[in-house]
């Protein structure tokens, strides 16, 4: 009777586990079905929360940054410190200083390379737009069949000419709501930077704080599940971020190298702009190679063009052999799920999405792994 009696009670422990399962997955089915009907409201809503909570967001992922170096500074370096509390001042005040100086140095590099290719592009344009259109009338000269084509072309170009002069008032508005969304900008990052040392100043008391709501407002049950999300989710950020960091210095330096011996002119400033701009995964670099464009056409359209060229080989052998094995294995994540939240995550929000698809997928994936082990270790 005692065996009987034994596995009567399993199997019905096992019954209510299996049901529980169930009514969670249908749960979680009704939730991704309202959320997908319901994406374009959700959406809007998100747009509007976003203008307020902007500079918030930003200055929480500035702090959260900039305190990936401080907390092995802290560790590493004042580790025996007596004062946990000026170890952590002089560590945040480290990491701030290699950030600013990161970011000054690149600007010191661009600016007035940037200023002087400007300058030359502006004196050059003409003799630069003759020489382009001296070559493509020669290439349609041994390609007859393409001058339909090419008239054609022509005759568009003529038109977004004409219709480019007569929309000048209009360039006029846009470049002042540009002039004002720049000076939008710079008001958030002022305000995202005091917000973000503020946390970071503040980050025992803000964690400390947070427990204790946990702690009063949540059951244990829920606060333990939570408290293991956030675990796995800083843990799975952190290591992007520096696997994101290590890429786009890899990227950069072959970026350098590969300008150099090619001969290409402003190889370190480009390579630094590329380098800085591939912490965005895949993109980045292009956007850095829109700055490498520009400096390179006032040496001739032929070098720019050369140029594009060898950036797009680099960054398909980069994003499809290297991005994937670095950031990939930095966080657990196998190399087509990396660039599967990259597509989709820019897809659906540009380059947010771009940015934090990758460790939020990646968080995801460590969540069901570790629930799978947990029901492999139960049977």
């Amino acid at each position: 009777m005692q065996p009987n009696f034994s596995c009567a009670i399993l199997n019905s422990m096992m019954d209510k586990k299996t049901f529980r399962n169930i009514v969670h997955l249908l749960l979680l089915a009704a939730v991704l079905a309202l959320i997908v009907v319901y994406f374009s409201t959700i959406q809007a809503g998100l747009k509007k929360l976003w203008g307020p909570l902007m500079p918030l967001l930003l200055g929480i992922v500035f702090a959260y940054l900039v305190d990936i170096p401080a907390k092995w500074i802290e560790k590493r370096i004042f580790g025996k410190c007596k004062k946990p509390l000026a170890a952590r001042v002089f560590a945040v005040f480290i990491s701030l200083i290699f950030f600013l100086v990161l970011i000054t140095g690149v600007l010191i590099l661009l600016l007035p390379q940037l200023g002087l290719a400007i300058s030359q592009f502006s004196t050059n344009l003409p003799v630069l737009y003759q020489e382009a259109v001296s070559s493509l009338e020669q290439f349609m000269r041994t390609r007859p069949e393409l001058e339909q084509g090419f008239s054609t072309i022509e005759g568009y170009m003529n038109t977004f000419v004409d219709n480019l002069k007569a929309s000048s008032p209009k360039i006029a508005d846009y470049a002042l709501s540009v002039l004002g969304g720049a000076i939008n900008g710079v008001v958030n990052g002022a305000i995202a930077l005091v917000f973000s040392l503020y946390l970071l100043f503040g980050k025992r008391r803000v964690l400390s704080q947070l427990a204790y709501l946990m702690e009063r407002f949540i059951p244990e049950k829920y606060s333990k599940k939570i408290v293991h999300v956030k675990v796995v989710a800083n843990r799975t950020f952190g290591k992007f971020f520096t696997g994101q960091f290590v890429e786009a210095i890899i990227l950069g330096s072959l970026c350098t190298l590969g300008m150099l011996l090619f001969r290409f002119p402003y190889a370190l400033t480009v390579g630094s702009v590329v380098g800085m701009t591939a912490i965005i995964p895949l993109v980045g670099a292009y956007l850095g190679g829109a700055v490498g464009f520009v400096l390179l056409f006032s040496q001739g359209y032929q070098t720019a063009l050369l140029f594009v060229l060898f950036l797009v080989i680099l960054q398909q052998l980069e994003g499809n052999i290297i991005y994937p094995r670095v950031v990939g294995t930095s966080v657990g994540l196998p190399g087509v799920w990396v660039f599967t939240s990259v597509i989709l995550g820019g897809g659906l929000f540009g380059i947010p999405g771009i940015l934090f698809g990758v460790p939020f997928v990646a968080t995801i994936y460590q969540l069901l792994k570790t629930v799978k082990d947990q029901e492999i270790l139960v049977m």
